[in-house]
């Protein structure tokens, strides 16, 4: 049986049976990789300097069904938690139940819509009473993890990044506050409460950005008896279908953890340290299935430029910890107009951090010795030795990602097409008939993305006309007798505000004889919101599919709608077993480019051993599914969309007008010696064009080595 550990806090650091101890953390989510890549994340992880995981919890996962709870596999929490132990690591559990993470409804279930006047994340009864019962049941599930009773579980969080919602709730929200700190103080789990950006009483209030050491007088000042930690330091950003790769230097990553460390930072969390794949359908609205985070694990888990370069600080960091932490917070000597140094000393030991925050080199004089400062940079001084440089990334450390295609892969691509509507069987219709639309939602319950819309069109001599879907959301792909027609143009925005503004309603220009047609849309959902904000209302909001009206130029149509929800292959499990009960034809040239086309290739598990992905250029959008398991959505819309101005001179654009995601992660794990790899292809694409490709990573110097780790 393990000891267990006091864990507390005093105004300096976090405190393991009484010691302060210098937290250096890496996010990890586990539901974002497989149970087979956990230890080699882990050990990589301990060997790149990391002494503590954190992870959020994923109840939308967890509980994807109202009261049947699944921990298996990929949701194996209690295994990764035990694993990180093993390997010498603590961990952070962020159990929100909301976690905002870039996931499915910012991980909470999608069945909580269905509960009777709920509201989520103020004080609201159905809300709070369906929480308290999750929160409960995952700490009793986590209880022998707990540090408390001997297990690697340090820190805890409940809630997360209140802040960005607290104005829209006002008194309400702060009384739910209240209300989760009590619940926090009720679990009796025996370690401290985080809670980041907008903290609750009782909890510790820790940082989030690309930078926190600006944040730190402040927190002082509020907090003066609690530590500095910086739950979320940002080695990158996620990326949004329609939008660029977004990159950060291994450079500036450096700089910020230092310079946090010399102004009195004391506990740093890489979010994320490896992001993984958002696999099924479990990303959030627009995020990409990977969710590389240009994090230094890339999304295979193997190292890069920024992990080696990170971990070379992380060394001298431990080395001094016991120096940095018997220290109160030192006091910045100027060396310049935006230059400090930042010593810490004993009598055996001193260490001496010299800050550039300016855009530009500057000199200092350190002692008698004129000292060259790059622009935005820290040098770490050693006892008189320059240890370690911020801004100068060690060209052996430098890595170069290749995606190498494995020759011949592909054995057979046959397929099978997906029915209109109006081709389907009268008795696999499950059609819902209504005077008007019906939100898709409310059909689906969000247990696929597809929902069929149809209704009759009638034109009277125009031969040109608009089409348009007011209160409509993700992706309309528009059939005019049977005839595919058009698509919604991308990129589509993040936040889109009001459901009455325009992000809301979709046009499309069409040529039309005079008479009847029969219309059909097929709404494709591109993952539920993470946060009110997205939609300027209360997450309950959230909306899909055509909930308004459809107008032909300026005449709403006003025949019975009929709506379909999923597709006739998800049903019959043509990924997997249910592939067998229908017959795929062998392509031939012109089936490419068929919009509603099922796809199967058959390929032969490579011979060599790694990381595998499929490159899937050419193809348009859909869903993708490695022997009956989805990989994840797919959609090759090239990056048009301009980058996040709050993010200048930190994130940088990549492979601007390619496609965002063109390469697919398919894990080790899922491999059989015969695989199947099945696609729904909504538009139309080429599957000759995909091809599978070993990832891997190349020692060597490059001309920009910040721009390491990128395809």
């Amino acid at each position: 049986m393990e000891i267990p550990a006091a864990v507390s806090y005093d105004a300096r650091a976090i405190l393991i049976n009484g010691e302060r101890t210098l937290i250096v953390s890496g996010a990890i989510h586990y539901p974002r990789s497989t149970p087979a890549m956990w230890p080699e994340l882990m050990r990589q992880s301990k060997e790149a300097g990391l002494n503590t995981i954190e992870t959020y919890v994923f109840w939308n996962l967890h509980e994807r069904e109202q009261g049947v709870f699944d921990f298996s596999d990929r949701l194996n929490l209690f295994y990764f938690c035990e694993l990180a132990e093993q390997y010498g690591l603590h961990v952070i559990l962020r159990i929100g139940p909301y976690i905002c993470a870039e996931t499915n409804y910012g991980g909470l279930p999608s069945w909580l819509r269905e509960v009777p006047s709920i509201a989520f994340r103020t004080y609201n009864q159905p809300f709070m009473r369906e929480m308290e019962r999750w929160v409960r049941f995952l700490v009793d599930y986590i209880r022998p993890l707990l540090a408390s009773h001997g297990g690697p579980i340090i820190l805890a969080q409940l809630e997360n990044e209140y802040e960005n919602i607290a104005r829209r709730y006002g008194a309400e929200g702060q009384r739910y506050l209240r209300w989760v700190s009590e619940l926090g103080q009720s679990l009796n789990m025996g370690i401290p409460l985080v809670m980041c950006v907008g903290a609750a009483e009782g909890a510790i209030e820790t940082m989030n950005g690309f930078y926190a050491h600006p944040m730190l007088e402040q927190h002082a000042l509020n907090h003066p008896d609690q530590p500095a930690i910086w739950t979320e330091d940002w080695p990158g950003w996620y990326d949004t279908f329609g939008y660029p790769h977004h990159i950060r230097t291994p450079q500036d990553v450096a700089y910020g953890v230092a310079r946090f460390i010399a102004a009195g930072g004391t506990g740093v969390n890489y979010y994320m340290w490896h992001g993984g794949t958002n696999f099924g359908r479990e990303a959030m609205y627009l995020q990409t299935t990977s969710y590389d985070f240009n994090a230094p694990l890339n999304e295979s888990g193997q190292p890069t430029t920024k992990s080696r370069h990170l971990a070379d600080l992380h060394q001298i960091l431990h080395r001094y910890a016991r120096l940095l932490l018997e220290q109160e917070r030192p006091q910045p000597q100027p060396l310049g107009e935006q230059q400090w140094a930042y010593t810490y000393a004993s009598e055996t030991q001193a260490l001496t951090f010299l800050c550039n925050d300016a855009p530009l080199p500057a000199s200092c004089l350190l002692g008698e010795e004129k000292i060259e400062l790059p622009a935005h940079s820290v040098l770490l001084v050693g006892d008189g030795t320059i240890l370690y440089n911020t801004a100068e990334v060690d060209a052996a450390h430098t890595l170069q990602l290749t995606y190498q295609p494995v020759e011949q892969a592909i054995t057979r691509t046959t397929w099978y097409a997906e029915p209109l509507p109006t081709q389907r069987p009268d008795a696999l219709q499950y059609a819902v008939t209504a005077p008007r639309p019906v939100e898709q939602l409310s059909l689906t319950h969000d247990r696929s993305d597809y929902c069929w819309y149809s209704t009759t069109l009638s034109t009277s001599g125009e031969a040109e006309g608009t089409l348009s879907l007011i209160g409509f959301a993700d992706v309309a792909h528009i059939f005019v007798d049977g005839q595919f027609a058009a698509t919604s143009p991308t990129p589509l925005l993040e936040g889109r505000g009001s459901f009455e503004g325009p992000a809301f309603t979709q046009s499309f220009n069409l040529s039309l004889a005079a008479g009847q047609h029969e219309l059909s849309i097929l709404s494709c959902a591109v993952g539920l919101i993470k946060g009110d904000w997205m939609i300027d209302a209360n997450m309950v909001e959230e909306r899909k599919g055509l909930w308004g009206h459809a107008r032909w130029n300026s005449t709403v149509l006003e025949g019975e709608w009929s709506m379909l929800p999923g597709l006739l292959g998800e049903q019959g499990a043509l990924f997997g077993a249910g592939s067998a009960l229908v017959t795929w034809q062998q392509k031939s040239s012109e089936d490419i480019n068929q919009p509603l086309r099922w796809w199967q290739l058959a390929f032969r598990r490579p011979q060599s051993e790694g990381a595998f992905v499929v490159d899937l250029n050419g193809m348009q959008k859909g869903l993708a599914w490695l022997n009956g398991r989805c990989i994840g959505r797919y959609w090759l819309t090239p990056a048009t969309g301009e980058p996040e101005s709050w993010q200048k001179n930190i994130i940088f654009a990549q492979n601007t007008d390619a496609p965002t995601q063109r390469y697919y992660h398919l894990p080790q794990e899922w491999l059989q010696e015969e695989n199947i790899l099945t696609l729904f292809e909504e538009l139309g694409g080429d599957p000759d064009t995909i091809a599978l490709c070993q990832v891997e990573t190349i020692t060597g110097t490059q001309a920009h080595p910040s721009q390491d780790d990128q395809e």
